[in-house]
């Protein structure tokens, strides 16, 4: 027994000694919070944090979350040091408005803007939706509950004319709002993701549908009333049986990070991020929509953390 209790005692010790050695080498390490497990943002977000483990010899845990909103409330509470968002949450948090009124993040730094986040707004394919004001006195998808898509939803219908009482929201994620389009229990969607998008790929593949255009006037809105927003047009043939262009809006998603971290880390952990884009790539597809030229566009206002901005100036994308 006590050659057990000496050996389970001697283990205990090479761990603690293994973990203080980690310690000593990467020092504490920053807790990057990313999405939910079936997310985009989940897998992402751990092979970002590995590439910066491995490049720097600075520790990188990432950590599962519900996304955006609860990442920077995370952020805000010093309960994590990097996120994942959208720039029209991190926009929120830092001016202290919508989902975070009364609770203002003004310490919130970009550290680079990744890939867009495009609206389409999916509806059966009949005569009865020509454009979105048709959706009006609809039942619409506006996306989960607390998500980055509800939230453009709700401006994308009002640009359009569509108050939230002309219309009967549901919010569900992609997979549930297929299956009510596919049962006939809603009449239109948002997906609201890259493109192309897989959610909208298999909508359209298995319910009659097609995307919309928004129009000039509900675009020129949204550009200049909520400064994350900018103009996008999914090419045709992008999605099956659409020969023309569609013109929306979209967003990027972001990583930030809180300002207390010091300039030098955030200056290497820029620097490794766009130095090792390519192995990204390798792995996950949406990396070949980044790119270090969009990584400081489109992010309303929100300041740049200082290291990242000294990164983006020697690069020459920040004069």
């Amino acid at each position: 027994m006590k050659k057990k209790m000496l050996a389970a005692i001697s283990i205990a010790a090479m761990l603690l000694v293994g973990c203080q050695s980690n310690i000593e080498r990467y020092g504490e390490p920053l807790i990057f919070t990313t999405g939910t497990t079936t997310g985009v943002f989940y897998s992402l977000g751990a092979g970002i944090s590995t590439m910066w483990t491995n490049e720097l010899e600075k520790r990188v845990a990432s950590q599962a979350s519900n996304g955006s909103i609860e990442n920077l409330n995370l952020m805000r509470k010093g309960e994590a040091n990097i996120s994942f968002t959208t720039v029209n949450i991190a926009y929120e948090a830092y001016n202290g408005v919508g989902s975070f009124e009364g609770r203002q993040y003004e310490n919130v730094r970009i550290l680079g803007n990744l890939y867009p986040n495009i609206s389409h707004i999916i509806v059966k394919k009949n005569d009865k939706y020509k454009s979105i004001e048709d959706l009006k006195g609809t039942s619409f998808v506006f996306g989960a509950a607390g998500s980055a898509t509800e939230v453009e939803s709700r401006l994308v219908l009002e640009a359009h004319g569509i108050g939230e009482n002309d219309i009967k929201a549901n919010y569900v994620g992609f997979t549930e709002a297929t299956d009510l389009m596919r049962n006939g229990q809603v009449e239109g969607v948002n997906i609201y993701t890259g493109v192309p998008a897989a959610a909208a790929t298999e909508l359209i593949s298995t319910v009659d549908s097609r995307v919309l255009s928004m129009s000039d006037s509900a675009i020129d809105y949204l550009v200049e009333e909520y400064p994350w927003n900018f103009a996008y047009t999914i090419e045709p043939n992008t999605y099956d049986k659409q020969p023309e262009a569609i013109q929306t809006v979209g967003q990027y998603s972001t990583i930030v990070i809180d300002e207390s971290i010091n300039e030098e880390t955030v200056y290497q952990l820029t620097k490794a991020l766009w130095e090792n884009l390519s192995s990204l790539e390798k792995s996950y597809s949406i990396a070949k929509q980044f790119s270090p030229e969009n990584a400081v566009s489109g992010t309303a206002d929100i300041p740049l953390h200082p290291g990242a901005e000294r990164y983006y100036r020697e690069i020459g994308v920040v004069e």
